[in-house]
């Protein structure tokens, strides 16, 4: 695994989806249950040395006063495995840096990614998952950008200095757009 330098603000994005979904519209803050978002990473992304790192919501001025807005982010280094002292978190740590299971709960997960390795539909959906979410995020933006200059447009129409052929210099728009844009208004 690379270290992006982006997992902080990933685990930020993940806590605000999740509030989203948790937090109906005409909803109350009061609904909101305790957040675990949690990372597993084979590298210290941090370079302090622990096997986990656990964050919540504190005041600066004193680190005693936390916000209690009960949301925690979780990081396990899971190469560091043999440091955790709970032995069901141990187990599941060394499988993740082994991928040797031997334990009960381990085998479980073991027999899970072994289904959906075979089950090439589903493999071949999660396979092409991340890549549809980022086709869908271009998407989105290029489409967000044309609007964005259509709006530029629109304001240029009010300006009766500028011709067509300006507003199309301008906004990288064709002459004919231009046109079919003004008889639109």
């Amino acid at each position: 695994m690379v270290d992006t330098k982006e997992l902080p603000q990933r685990a930020r994005y993940y806590q605000s989806v999740d509030d989203g979904v948790a937090l109906s519209k005409g909803g109350f803050y009061t609904n909101l249950k305790d957040q675990y978002i949690i990372f597993l990473s084979p590298k210290d992304i941090f370079n302090h040395g622990f096997p986990v790192y656990h964050f919540e919501n504190r005041a600066r001025e004193d680190s005693n006063i936390t916000l209690g807005d009960r949301t925690f982010k979780n990081f396990y280094i899971f190469n560091k495995y043999e440091e955790f002292e709970n032995p069901v978190v141990k187990a599941y740590m060394k499988y993740f840096a082994t991928r040797n299971a031997d334990s009960r709960e381990t085998e479980t997960i073991d027999d899970q990614v072994s289904y959906y390795k075979a089950d090439t539909l589903i493999r071949n959906k999660y396979m092409t998952y991340e890549f549809d979410l980022h086709e869908s995020k271009e998407e989105g933006r290029a489409e967000g950008k044309k609007e964005g200059k259509l709006e530029m447009v629109d304001a240029m129409f009010a300006n009766p200095k500028l011709t067509d052929e300006d507003i199309a210099s301008i906004s990288g728009f064709s002459l004919d757009e231009i046109r079919k844009r003004r008889a639109q208004r």
